[in-house]
């Protein structure tokens, strides 16, 4: 179900809109076409540090010094529990 714009309170627009800003500004974007990279996305990054996405990446002559996939501002830092107990053994 939709609402319409009409009917969003103008506060709830104006937070909506600054988070939106701010996870575009915090994002790594494309050198050539300054798109923002999703997650999961192949990028390759040069010496200089230059970024580019897959589709940008043939314009540029040089080779990337590394690629990469672009991931989420909580990688490594997540939990992962590991259960160490010893194996049940059936009886």
């Amino acid at each position: 179900m939709q609402i319409p714009i009409g009917d969003t309170p103008e506060l709830e627009l104006a937070l909506l809109r600054r988070s939106l800003g701010d996870i575009a500004r915090k994002t790594d974007h494309c050198h050539d076409c300054h798109r923002a990279l999703l997650i999961g996305e192949r990028v390759h990054e040069y010496d200089n540090g230059e970024l580019r996405c897959a589709l940008c990446c043939d314009r540029e002559r040089r080779t990337p010094s590394q690629t990469r996939t672009v991931h989420t501002a909580a990688h490594g830092h997540s939990i992962r529990i590991l259960d160490r107990r010893p194996a049940r053994r059936a009886a």
